[in-house]
């Protein structure tokens, strides 16, 4: 029994080393994104390490390695997917491969250059019958703090105006860092859970909260924050969705789902509904892939994207005032319902 044993042991020990021999043989780069690809599972990596190391081979240049990790890019099937610059956070590689119908791309590429992607800040305004606006738009690499205070100023602001109705405009979110969105508007999402992600096998990954005025990132506190202003989490919200709303713009939009009183509007999100890595993969380059789905306080997955409840096509370059979306938030706002 006793020798029976060893051997067991003894295959185990031999199989454990080749794999461990066998995955020696990964670019450090391949490597890096078989391990942290949310879809992992469905990639070929014998053979997309083979390819990626005979396009490579003899290159040094970043601009060298271009064609091999675009090729890497494309082989994980991951439309979030790119690459970016370490030095000015630019896009270096982005995933251009097929795209299945569901998750087609119905945005404007004109639209996407000259306004999503154009420099933009937080606004916010005092509306009639005491509404209060706030447009967050997508937020790139700064100060935490300093972008989340932007927010929970303009909150407070509208707070000590009397607001008790609101409208959260994330039409124009082409993505970036949640933690400032999360975290200025913690106290209108309210405490408690608010959602999450999970992996590729459906378990929970990470865990987002409201604690105290304070936006709980998987553990911790993205930013210290106190909890005013005070608000009541039966006031009523409206949240306003286009095809442009886009990644972390789209986790915020999920924080408010299952809040009391809370209504969307507009459009269903561009669909890009998964959290993305941030692994450093040469002194110029930052690897950026899916690794987990979003989740809502309810444990609700979001696969594709995040719908609404009353359907409003978006429009182009339209002034506030004849803006039907904002129009219908006012209405259902001012409504006892």
């Amino acid at each position: 029994m006793k020798k029976l044993i060893s051997i067991v042991l003894a295959l185990i020990f031999i199989g454990s080393c080749k794999a461990q021999d066998h995955e020696s043989l990964f670019h450090p780069i391949v490597l890096k994104a078989k391990e942290t690809s949310l879809y992992t599972d469905k990639v070929e990596w014998n053979l997309v390490n083979k390819k990626f190391i005979k396009l490579i081979q003899g290159k040094e240049s970043t601009e060298e390695l271009k064609d091999g990790l675009q090729f890497l890019i494309n082989s994980l099937g991951d439309k979030h997917g790119h690459i970016r610059s370490a030095k000015d956070h630019s896009i270096f590689v982005y995933y251009d491969g097929p795209i299945h119908e569901k998750w087609k791309d119905n945005r404007e590429p004109d639209f996407v250059n000259s306004v999503i992607n154009a420099p933009s800040e937080f606004s916010f305004m005092l509306l009639d019958g005491g509404i209060g606006y706030l447009k967050i738009v997508g937020i790139g690499a700064g100060n935490v703090k300093e972008q989340a205070d932007f927010i929970r100023n303009g909150l407070s602001t509208l707070k000590e105006k009397g607001v008790d109705k609101w409208i959260v405009d994330l039409r124009y979110n082409g993505g970036g860092n949640m933690e400032p969105m999360i975290s200025g508007l913690a106290p209108l999402i309210g405490e408690g859970s608010i959602g999450g992600s999970v992996n590729n096998r459906r378990e929970i990954f990470k865990t987002y909260a409201i604690e105290n005025g304070q936006f709980n990132h998987w553990g911790r506190i993205a930013c210290p924050m106190d909890s005013k202003p005070e608000i009541d989490p039966s006031e009523k919200v409206a949240v306003l969705l286009s095809r442009y709303t886009v990644s972390s713009g789209e986790m915020v939009a999920i924080s408010f789902k299952g809040r009391p009183n809370t209504k969307f509007l507009g459009e269903a999100t561009g669909g890009y509904t998964t959290g993305n890595g941030y692994e450093q993969i040469t002194d110029d380059l930052f690897l950026i892939i899916s690794q987990d789905i979003f989740m809502d306080r309810n444990k609700v997955i979001y696969d594709e994207r995040v719908g609404v409840d009353v359907p409003i096509e978006f429009q182009h370059h339209i002034e506030f005032e004849q803006d039907k979306q904002i129009a219908m938030a006012k209405e259902w706002l001012k409504t006892n319902n």
